[in-house]
């Protein structure tokens, strides 16, 4: 047996197991909220299981997606209409492999609809068209799947608000200077879409500069080991800015920036609007990040997968609401997360 084999035997045993103790009710690696409670005697309509595919267990991000999805089902739940939202991820950080393997046992599962943050678009888009002709619809959850048929994709225009951040990054430096892009994974698209974006800020200032493009994975100790290295490549002076696929990574950077003590000349911007990010800006370390809504993402796709199964029309692109955030309206911003809590805590 070969070893790609054995690893995708056992990544579907780990996924039954994960599975299956979901259905039972049991907290595992990829736990289940508790239902929340009914606040009206609707009898039941109908009753959905979604399957939630993140590329991982750890970001916040897909925290924030799972209490959008959370709140469209209560929601869905005082009309009689019950969805189990059933939570997988890759046990290894964004292992495609693993997204693959889970994405066809849910499919084997007959689940009612999939919600998906794929981690390489072009490796599930078989899969994608596979569910869709078994009447299982499939949302794309912040990244798009090109060439698929997915039913619809839940998220804003990523390559327009990476050129917002990125402008406002190269205004605050007086419209000119160095600038560097973290960026995720090579090949991810929502990855290539925000340094598309990035690149075209700096195309419109003839005074700035992107003198370097690094992975960082979308993680942030990986942000930190990147603009470390950077740092002792480009001296005090030669950069001014940095801008960072995700906020995880924009976190990471600017803790190699502050241990080196040049906080005071590189400005730092992400994208999530997440709630470490958000009292960064508060604290005047991070500059601006932008908030792409992913509690909307989730909500929206919830909405969309009823729907579908409903016999109803759903958009192709399930615009969400995405703004920049700095000093300026970062309480605004940090006002969101107790209220969503109350939909799914982990």
């Amino acid at each position: 047996m070969s070893c790609l084999l054995s690893k995708r035997i056992v990544a579907l045993l780990l996924l039954l197991a994960i599975v299956t103790s979901t259905l039972a009710g049991c907290a595992t690696a990829a736990p289940t909220a508790a239902p929340a409670a009914v606040t009206t005697d609707v009898p039941a309509k109908a009753h959905y299981k979604f399957a939630w595919i993140m590329p991982d267990m750890f970001n916040p991000f897909w925290v924030y997606m799972r209490q959008g999805a959370e709140k469209a089902a209560r929601e869905l739940r005082q009309q009689g209409i019950l969805v189990d939202i059933q939570q997988m991820a890759p046990i290894k950080t964004f292992n495609v492999e693993e997204q693959v393997a889970i994405f066809e046992n849910a499919i084997q599962m007959k689940v009612d609809g999939i919600g998906i943050c794929v981690i390489d678009q072009a490796a599930v888009v078989k899969q994608v068209d596979a569910a869709v002709a078994a009447s299982i619809p499939v949302a794309a959850l912040s990244t798009d799947i090109p060439g698929s048929k997915r039913t619809t994709f839940c998220g804003v225009d990523d390559a327009q608000w990476a050129q917002n951040v990125a402008e406002y990054a190269i205004k605050a430096q007086g419209g000119k200077g160095n600038y560097i892009d973290l960026e995720g994974i090579p090949g991810n698209y929502i990855s290539e879409l925000r340094t598309k974006g990035f690149k075209a800020a700096v195309a419109k200032y003839p005074d700035a500069k992107l003198v370097e493009i690094q992975p960082a994975e979308f993680n942030r100790e990986k942000g930190m080991a990147a603009m470390e290295n950077l740092l002792q490549k480009y001296p005090t002076g030669q950069i001014q800015g940095v801008f960072c696929v995700n906020d995880e990574v924009a976190l990471g950077a600017i803790e190699a920036i502050e241990a080196a003590g040049r906080q005071g000349e590189i400005v730092v911007v992400g994208i999530d609007g997440n709630r470490d990010a958000a009292t960064a800006i508060k604290q005047g370390r991070l500059l601006a990040t932008v908030s792409d809504d992913p509690w909307g993402k989730g909500y929206v796709a919830v909405m969309g997968l009823v729907d579908r199964q409903q016999g109803k029309t759903v958009p192709d692109w399930s615009q969400v609401e995405a703004k920049i955030i700095d000093k300026s309206n970062a309480d605004e911003l940090l006002a969101k997360f107790p209220d969503y809590e109350q939909f799914y805590k982990p």
